[in-house]
């Protein structure tokens, strides 16, 4: 068993506040979208309060309701008290990646690190930042022997231009869930109202699995729409799906709901009430705020999350900032002098709380953020914000006709295929011609690399293509790879 609280029941109930501080936190939650009445809400009712908590842990030994009524009670608690909260989850996840992890057994006694030791947050500059390159190298002694086998195993879509695979264990499934949840809902989201997902479906699923998740999405009432296709017939076909479901929220691709929201207003085509935008993949800017706020309304959210940890942070509805979920990750900024100020841009160096199966510890997931320094949000939340992202907009190419053809389209189709791709770079000169140069991978051939490259024509829309085999692709200047080079920018 793990020396650390799992359950709402274990966990001490948030502190009682002064009167006014009561009276001001009442009003901030008013913030939070309320659930809608009638047919629609009483299926959604149903279906997050009663079948799909079934399910989940029955089926897949996961009490991810448990955990969602926890972070609903601790987001209330005071930053002091999340942060005693953290220290207390910190100890526990050190002690046992210290005792069992041959990794860390290794790095704590050569830095001389005592996990008891530890008190706040800062206290981990103790440790050395974990990199990518560590984690490739030393794969299997990062995977705790107790868990193997039985930890979920996924990659990276490759945004640095080298794909990373990692495992987590279930307990962590949990958790994630419950923080994507968590931070959806402060959209309005609802599992089992109609949600449209502008979102790419991964992997092509066949037979009893494509069968299983198409029925899992119809109780859910979710439809996915594919962001990477951009031509006005799609894009129309987006269009068409709003008006038909006329959905609760819409889940999306940042760069993909502002191409779709200039083309909506380009056909005068809107003819639908307020919609809440949750966005992901991709950093919010106030021009992208302005033109989706047009389409759908002024209740954009933006999210932040790594497939290493899921949702990272995520907007409520004071619109000021991300909600770092403290009560699942531990995020450092952090720069080549050490931990940043409030305001300044820094690396982010990420520690999931809860992966006891392959534990990630100051991970440094190649994204920059800048860090709120301004304490309480209005909202009345405790928890800390992320002021803005900085680096996570991957570039964009264009097509003959002057479409974007966002970068993340790359990443999308080569993510988990680090066996068949190790690295890639797609240049586009200033012709208009597209180089995609390949580091062949351990599994690669012409048979599994062809339906990769034969997707890709279809996105890039006729542009020339051509790919060049090399053994290594270098860094740039700046000492960072760049997967996506744009010549004509």
């Amino acid at each position: 068993m793990r020396p650390y609280a799992t359950t709402r029941e274990r966990v001490a109930p948030p502190s009682r506040t002064r009167p006014e501080q009561g009276r001001e936190r009442s009003s901030a939650r008013q913030l939070v979208r309320p659930a809608p009445f009638g047919a629609r809400g009483a299926y959604a009712f149903a279906y997050e309060r009663v079948l799909w908590p079934t399910w989940q842990r029955i089926v897949n030994g996961r009490a991810i309701f448990d955990r969602l009524s926890f972070l609903e009670a601790t987001e209330w608690r005071t930053p002091q008290e999340l942060e005693a909260l953290q220290v207390e989850q910190l100890r526990a996840l050190l002690g046992y990646a210290g005792t069992h992890v041959p990794y860390y057994r290794e790095l704590f006694a050569k830095v001389h690190f005592d996990p008891r030791s530890v008190r706040q947050r800062k206290d981990l500059e103790q440790i050395p930042l974990l990199s990518r390159d560590t984690v490739r190298e030393r794969y299997a002694d990062l995977v705790d022997p107790a868990h193997q086998g039985q930890n979920h195993k996924k990659g990276t879509s490759g945004s640095t231009g080298a794909p990373l695979q990692f495992e987590y264990s279930n307990e962590s499934e949990s958790w994630r869930q419950a923080i994507r949840l968590r931070g959806y809902r402060w959209a309005g989201y609802r599992p089992g109202l109609p949600t449209l997902f502008y979102w790419p479906e991964g992997i092509v699923q066949t037979g009893l699995r494509h069968a299983k998740t198409e029925l899992d999405r119809a109780l859910r009432r979710e439809t996915y729409e594919d962001p990477l296709l951009h031509d006005p017939a799609s894009l129309d076909r987006v269009i068409s799906a709003v008006r038909r479901m006329r959905p609760n929220v819409i889940v999306g691709y940042t760069q993909a709901l502002v191409l779709l929201a200039r083309h909506v207003e380009e056909r005068g085509a809107r003819d639908w009430d307020d919609i809440p935008v949750i966005c992901g993949a991709e950093a919010v800017l106030p021009g992208d705020r302005e033109v989706l706020g047009r389409v759908f309304g002024p209740e954009i959210f933006e999210t932040y999350g790594s497939r290493e940890t899921m949702m990272v942070a995520s907007e409520c509805c004071a619109h000021d900032g991300m909600h770092i979920a403290e009560e699942n990750v531990v995020v450092e900024l952090v720069d080549v002098d050490g931990a940043c100020s409030p305001g300044d841009a820094g690396d982010v160096a990420v520690t999931d709380l809860h992966n006891f199966g392959m534990p990630l510890i100051r991970y440094v997931n190649g994204d920059v953020a800048v860090m709120d320094g301004r304490g309480i949000c209005a909202c009345g939340r405790g928890l800390r914000r992320l002021a803005r992202l900085e680096g996570r907009r991957s570039d964009t190419l264009r097509d003959a006709y002057g479409n974007a053809i966002p970068g993340m389209t790359f990443h999308a189709l080569f993510v988990q295929r680090e066996d068949v791709v190790r690295r890639f770079q797609a240049v586009q000169r200033a012709t208009g011609d597209v180089e995609l140069r390949i580091v062949r991978g351990t599994a690669w051939s012409e048979k599994t690399f062809e339906p990769i490259v034969g997707r890709l024509r279809s996105y890039l829309r006729g542009l020339p293509l051509s790919v060049l085999y090399v053994d290594e692709i270098p860094p740039s200047a700046s000492g960072k790879y760049r997967p996506i080079v744009a010549e004509h920018v």
